[in-house]
């Protein structure tokens, strides 16, 4: 597949496609990533922390959407934190990009674990039918991130969850230098490497973080989209400062 040459942009439909090119090595780059998979897993055992329904023998398994899934690792997550709850439970893995979906769909799952293909601003408008929703580095890609939230709050059964893992550096000058330094020093040369593409979507990764809402803001828009006892914690390890969890309930 030859590489887009168009820069990459949230506001457009773009950001798939990017990422349909580099599903296959997305698990190796992350990899090299120290502690990315015991972030998510951090983030996974908040949500299953903060979860209002707690089904027992013959009552409805717990609904969790893992929207932006990509190659599987925030699932694996949410599989692992549920299982560690003692709930029944089912996922559905949700991404726009095809590429990611392959990469995920490869690995085992049990049955309670399925995957979809849509992209986040077109979710279907089904009412209520989730406890708990983890979008893991999706909000900061979304065209629209507050019509997003609202979807995702109206997607919510009462009691409902909303947890948001993805990286934050606004207003801290200091952590913001880190994540550029990090940026062309590491992430981007090693993905040119890897993938052996012109490494644009990561030259969007660098900058939309950069671009994406401070700590405050991420909390306010959630409050405006509904939800409440909204609060924030960074996640734990070498990468705080640059990676938060927001997380809001469905009255």
């Amino acid at each position: 597949m030859k590489p887009s040459t168009t820069p990459i942009s949230a506001q457009d439909s773009t950001v798939a496609p990017a990422f349909d090119e580099v599903g296959l090595h997305y698990d190796r780059l992350t990899g090299m990533s120290p502690g990315y998979a015991g972030q998510l897993l951090s983030s996974a055992r908040l949500l299953t922390g903060a979860l209002s329904r707690r089904p027992g023998p013959g009552e409805e398994p717990l609904q969790v959407a893992d929207l932006g899934c990509g190659s599987g690792a925030s699932t694996r997550a949410l599989l692992t934190a549920l299982t560690e709850s003692g709930c029944r439970f089912r996922i559905e893995g949700v991404d726009g990009s095809a590429g990611m979906l392959e990469a995920a769909r490869a690995k085992d799952w049990p049955e309670s674990v399925t995957f979809s293909r849509t992209l986040a601003e077109e979710l279907p408008d089904e009412g209520p039918r989730y406890d708990a929703i983890l979008a893991a580095y999706l909000l900061r890609n979304v065209p629209d991130r507050d019509a997003f939230l609202r979807h995702a709050w109206q997607s919510l059964r009462p009691g409902g969850v909303l947890v948001v893992h993805d990286y934050g550096v606004a207003g801290r000058p200091l952590d913001a230098a880190a994540w550029t330094a990090l940026s062309w020093g590491v992430i981007i040369p090693s993905a040119a490497i890897v993938t052996r593409r012109r490494p644009s979507l990561f030259t969007y990764l660098w900058r939309s973080v950069l671009e994406f809402d401070s700590d405050e803001q991420l909390q306010d828009r959630l409050t405006r989209a509904g939800f409440e006892d909204v609060g924030l914690r960074p996640v734990p390890g070498w990468q705080r400062g640059m990676v938060r969890a927001v997380w809001g309930r469905r009255p």
